[in-house]
């Protein structure tokens, strides 16, 4: 299987009950050929250039894994639904282990902490490092 993430494009006049059928359609595409690995809402905002004459739509990325065949039939049916007013696929990796993939949520909190333990020890070394500095003048 191979990794891909698609991010896309929902019309802001398409309601929440259509919004959520269709998500819940990619869901079911996806979990039936390969493997859904985080479902990625980003909420509505402001799109950088007008799109069929709309300013904003709601962003939505999903990342998952699967093979060719499944990308074609989400490109279709994005295609085929006229509220779907932008998406673009990406292919990650190739011939990835689905199981061995981490969602990004949980890599960017453990980098987060440990970040924030780097930071303080590199502040310590600065500060000890700027002190020896002024004395040697």
């Amino acid at each position: 299987m191979n990794h891909y993430e698609t991010i896309f494009i929902v019309g802001p006049d398409t309601p929440d009950a259509d919004q959520d059928s269709i998500f819940e359609k990619l869901k079911s595409m996806i979990s039936q050929d390969g493997k859904l690995i985080m479902f990625d809402d980003w909420g509505t905002r402001k799109i950088a250039y007008e799109i069929q004459k709309k300013k904003q739509g709601r962003y939505v990325r999903l990342d998952y894994c699967g093979n060719g065949v499944l990308v074609d039939e989400i490109e279709r049916l994005f295609r085929l639904d006229y509220r779907i007013l932008k998406f673009m696929t990406i292919l990650l990796a190739k011939d990835v282990d689905p199981d061995s993939i981490v969602p990004v949520e949980a890599e960017t909190e453990a980098e987060a902490t440990s970040f924030a333990e780097n930071a303080s020890d590199e502040a310590f070394e600065t500060e000890t490092t700027e002190i020896e500095s002024d004395t040697e003048e």
